[in-house]
């Protein structure tokens, strides 16, 4: 392709906006954009997808919603141009750029690059933030090389044949979930979801500051914990008080403060009018499901979930696949709005399904 290039305008609306998605799971972390970006009324078209990398066309204050919300992006900004992933292209495009008017603010900067997929190994990722570098120092003397916090960090992105150039604005911080980790809570149970995976669920259920949140399967509160710490108005339910004295000392733990708990039989929720629910249904050596079997508990609580949610409303539930919850909702009166599958060990592959309260 002919190198394109899109001089920023902060007049515009909307732009191209680029991010650089964790690999742990092939669809999941594009689809919790896309739900943060409903949840927030910010709903954009989707105008590239590749291995760990989207576009998305909208204004610029999407990156700070994506950036305090997921935990599934690494890096995100405004992308500026792009062309083929062929050296002589990479450098006719950067010096295309309208340099001296992207870095009119700044007076330090750096240049990052990452190459995703394993892709065109013949341009080195450290060569490359030379060579760009150099161009812009060329290009904008008075801008000093900064690798700690500079005012303007060039992004670099091989993907596929093809390479984009742009602007970063938001990075996730290294070590941001390392202290929710379930091994580091005061109360550890085998069956609780890693923080990336309770956030995702959080967010493909739609859930947002201010809105009232509930896990009627919380167990010691790892979806309850993600929720609460984006803001929701959580409540933890679970049929176990041993489990629910679990996760109010995990909550407790990292100063959060739930709307409340509720030992129940989540088949029997006495809450309405809910903005989101996201939950992980026991199942598995580890968990218990009070003498039901899985596949009825799942069936008997989806057949209320109407009830409890508000129209519209969304309810994101985890499971093993060989659960036919797509049956359920339908016979609720829910619709499936998508499926993602995770496999976790030989003999467990997890759905993660979204469903909508019409």
């Amino acid at each position: 392709m002919e190198p394109v290039a899109e001089p920023p305008d902060e007049s515009k609306e909307n732009s191209r906006l680029f991010f650089v998605l964790s690999g742990e799971h092939e669809s999941l972390p594009a689809a919790e954009v896309g739900a943060i970006l409903e949840s927030a009324k910010l709903q954009f078209p989707t105008v590239g997808r590749s291995y760990r990398l989207l576009l998305v066309e909208g204004p610029s204050r999407v990156l700070k919603v994506i950036s305090e919300r997921s935990l599934m992006y690494n890096w995100c900004g405004v992308a500026l141009g792009e062309c083929d992933a062929d050296e002589d292209q990479i450098h006719k495009l950067v010096r295309s750029l309208p340099l001296e008017d992207i870095a009119r603010n700044a007076e330090s900067y750096a240049v990052r690059a990452a190459r995703l997929g394993g892709v065109n190994k013949s341009l080195r990722q450290v060569d490359l933030e030379r060579n760009v570098g150099s161009i812009v120092k060329e290009c904008v003397p008075r801008l000093k090389v900064q690798l700690n916090r500079p005012d303007l960090t060039f992004a670099c992105v091989i993907f596929d044949n093809s390479f984009l150039v742009g602007i970063s604005s938001y990075f996730k911080p290294s070590g941001l979930i390392a202290p929710r980790r379930p091994r580091k809570r005061p109360v550890f149970h085998p069956s609780t979801m890693p923080p990336k995976i309770a956030r995702c669920m959080v967010n493909l259920a739609r859930a947002g500051p201010g809105g009232t949140f509930l896990d009627p399967f919380s167990g010691v509160g790892g979806i309850s914990i993600e929720a609460a710490v984006i803001g929701c108005n959580v409540v933890a339910m679970d049929a176990s008080p041993r489990m629910l004295r679990g996760a109010r000392r995990n909550l407790k733990y990292f100063g959060l403060e739930p709307l409340g708990f509720l030992h129940g039989d989540a088949r029997h929720t006495p809450l309405h009018e809910l903005d989101a629910i996201a939950t992980d249904p026991p199942y598995g050596r580890g968990s218990s499901t009070m003498g039901a079997k899985t596949s009825n508990l799942v069936r008997e609580f989806l057949a209320g979930a109407g009830a409890y949610l508000k129209r519209g409303s969304h309810l994101c539930i985890s499971s093993p696949v060989e659960i036919q919850i797509e049956d359920y909702a339908q016979e609720a009166g829910l619709r499936m709005k998508e499926r993602h599958l995770a496999k976790v060990h030989r003999s467990l592959t997890r759905q993660f399904v979204v469903l909508q309260n019409t």
